[in-house]
């Protein structure tokens, strides 16, 4: 027995609603990662707050003589502190769970600098919230405190906002409107075939779509060793190169290896070695080549010197400038294989 009409035209705008859910599914995907937390909050005292600082900073001090000891899962979930007013406030540990697995696969002139960052954050943490408030400035302080804490950044809003109601207020007009096709079936029978075809028609062209921007994606993979480098970043690649000699002969070793750093950046760049974007920091440039590669060594030993001299504010020699040469020159003569 064929359907009615009528169950047979719901079926068909059932189905479309679901199809404009799924084609939306990869963007409502992409929000909620982006919003998510790194779990529940643990409550915890003052105190015990204070305990966890130290025992933290031990757990740093450990990781930066050791490698073995940077385990991140000892640094504990994220807390919810409760102040002796009645007030609370949050506190995140993603932060160090990173810096410690970071340490463990890092050098140990890397893992030093990286534990020494830490600990001095969590000193500043210890400063802010170790130590003890005198009896005779209570008040002030709990006057500060209160004002800290009546920021929007420790607030939680629980109520429904108006963006809730005016979306729950749309939803319902569309169930309205979908309740009133009850009686087209009736009148208008080819409009279940038209639904049906309009249906398959848009998950065939949905699904070419996706995979065309799939192959679009693996295409931008390209290796570094390609024939296809564009001049305009060699010849970018060159003049900081030639910037880099010109400083070398002058004597100004530490402008020399900042300009060999860009030069190599530059051409590696060129090589489709990743996308452009400007906003990426020296050492997200090393993860992007493929990992334990030579490529990605030279290029850390390169960026190690240029972190060293350029943002450490260290005196640079010649011997400084020929190292990272070597490094240069490596990576210019032997394209890698590919990004990471």
């Amino acid at each position: 027995m064929l359907p009615s009409p009528n169950l047979r035209l719901l079926a068909g705008l059932t189905l479309l609603l679901s199809l404009s859910g799924s084609l939306s599914g990869t963007r409502v995907f992409a929000q909620l990662k982006a919003v998510k937390t790194t779990g529940k909050f643990q409550k915890q005292s003052m105190q015990q707050f204070r305990d966890q600082l130290t025992a933290t900073q031990e757990l740093v001090q450990a990781c930066g003589s050791s490698a073995a000891a940077c385990v991140s899962e000892k640094v504990g979930p994220d807390q919810r502190i409760e102040t002796p007013g009645a007030q609370t406030f949050q506190v995140r540990w993603q932060w160090l769970r990173e810096a410690l697995d970071e340490s463990k696969k890092a050098a140990p002139d890397e893992r030093t600098q990286l534990m020494q960052q830490a600990s001095a954050r969590l000193s500043e943490m210890v400063n802010e919230n170790g130590q003890t408030v005198a009896p005779g400035q209570f008040p002030a302080a709990r006057k500060d405190a209160d004002r800290i804490l009546a920021g929007s950044e420790f607030s939680e809003v629980e109520h429904e906002s108006w963006l809730d109601r005016a979306v729950a207020k749309f939803w319902m007009y569309v169930n309205l409107w979908l309740t009133s096709f009850s009686g087209i079936g009736r009148s208008a029978p080819w409009l279940g075939h038209l639904l049906e075809f309009l249906l398959f028609g848009g998950a065939a062209v949905g699904l070419l779509l996706f995979v065309r921007r799939s192959l679009q994606r693996q295409r931008l993979a390209v290796a570094l060793n390609s024939q296809s480098t564009e001049l305009a970043w060699t010849r970018e690649s060159n003049d900081w190169a030639a910037q880099a000699e010109s400083s070398a002969r002058a004597g100004d070793w530490r402008d020399a290896v900042h300009c060999l750093y860009w030069a190599t950046i530059v051409m590696l760049e060129g090589r489709r070695a990743w996308r452009h974007n400007p906003a990426r920091t020296p050492r997200e440039y090393v993860r992007l080549l493929k990992p334990g590669s030579a490529q990605q060594g030279a290029l850390r030993g390169l960026t190690q010197i240029f972190e060293r001299l350029w943002y450490g504010l260290r005196d640079a020699d010649a011997t400084d400038y020929q190292r990272a040469r070597t490094f240069y020159d490596s990576l210019r003569d032997n394209a890698p294989a590919g990004a990471a």
